[in-house]
């Protein structure tokens, strides 16, 4: 299959009910926030694992995922001593019985082409292996990006909600202990990425991986299920196509929230605000570069564009632009 031809840009809108939708693991897992502007910020590392666990969801067994080309390079594999691999392991694990004898360039040119041929993640976000001592790394840019932190569209008030531990605090305890978790209420979440035909020219990122990143954003987001990400759905995901080398660019700055019922720190549902997207239509429509939007919706998220409110395709069919539903 060849490698994409057009550059995409991506605008995935969620929101996150009483839940930690990126906690710091050095600040106690409180929920990440710009302490400036008091927004939630949502790491690029964390919306790629979204991703890359609904790609192991599909398929349990790993030389099926192999052989369909959709392994998933970066997740925890062990040693055969038990222990948690190094990169220079799961480099091993990649490398085949006539590629082990290789040195230098020689073997990081047979573990590219095992990784890139066997690992979707690879191919869509790149991937850095060490190979050992004097022996170069593999190191490939990968065509999709997201940004480093993508925001809430208001404030938030993360909360520090104590409850009752299973078990006694210490052996001689007659009284469970208490646990502390840190949660959002509510934040409504614009997540924005670009995929670069350039560089899915040496991954091999085909149009099925990148439909396959466009359904892991959308059903791993609603799949998510620990105890700290609960909470999560989708609401609205655009796959912005233009012409080779251009994209509009700042996606999730030209969207904003209307018609709010109460404080951004007081917000709670889709029932207390609107989108405003007006401004990213007219963007759109003064670009000549824009080829095709793909749009998926849930109905519960109200879109305006001045006066005209509805579902994100009707509005933007109203502009004329050249829409169409994402099929997922």
């Amino acid at each position: 299959m060849t490698a994409i031809a057009n550059r995409y840009e991506i605008l995935f809108i969620y929101e996150a009910k009483d839940c930690n939708p990126n906690g710091d693991p050095l600040d106690e897992n409180r929920p990440r926030t710009d302490p400036e502007t008091g927004e939630a910020t949502i790491s690029d590392v964390r919306i790629k694992r979204t991703v890359r666990d609904y790609f192991l969801s599909l398929e349990p067994d790993v030389e099926k995922r192999l052989a369909a080309g959709r392994e998933v390079l970066i997740r925890d594999t062990l040693k055969a001593d038990g222990y948690l691999s190094e990169g220079k392991d799961r480099a091993e694990q990649f490398l085949t019985e006539a590629a082990k004898g290789k040195k230098g360039e020689a073997k990081r040119q047979a573990l590219e082409t095992a990784v890139l041929t066997g690992c979707i993640d690879a191919r869509l976000f790149g991937a850095t292996l060490p190979l050992g001592k004097s022996e170069p790394s593999l190191q490939l840019t990968g065509p999709v990006q997201f940004a480093a932190f993508n925001r809430s569209l208001h404030r938030v008030s993360p909360t520090l909600v104590q409850q009752t531990a299973a078990y006694a605090g210490s052996d001689k305890g007659n009284q469970k202990s208490f646990a502390e978790r840190w949660l959002l209420p509510y934040a409504l979440i614009a997540a924005y990425g670009v995929a670069n035909e350039t560089a899915a020219q040496t991954t091999g990122l085909t149009e099925a991986d990148f439909d396959l990143l466009l359904q892991g954003l959308w059903r791993g987001t609603a799949a998510l299920n620990t105890h700290s990400k609960l909470g999560h759905d989708p609401l609205l995901l655009i796959a912005a196509q233009y012409r080779p080398g251009y994209r509009l660019g700042a996606l999730p700055r030209r969207v904003s929230l209307a018609n709010q019922t109460v404080d951004d720190t007081a917000l709670r549902s889709t029932r207390d605000f609107r989108l405003e997207i007006g401004e990213l239509l007219a963007a759109w429509r003064d670009c000549p570069t824009l080829t095709g939007l793909r749009v998926m919706q849930d109905p519960r998220l109200c879109c305006q564009a001045g006066d005209h409110t509805g579902l994100f395709a009707e509005l933007a069919g109203s502009a004329k632009l050249p829409v169409a539903t994402l099929d997922l």
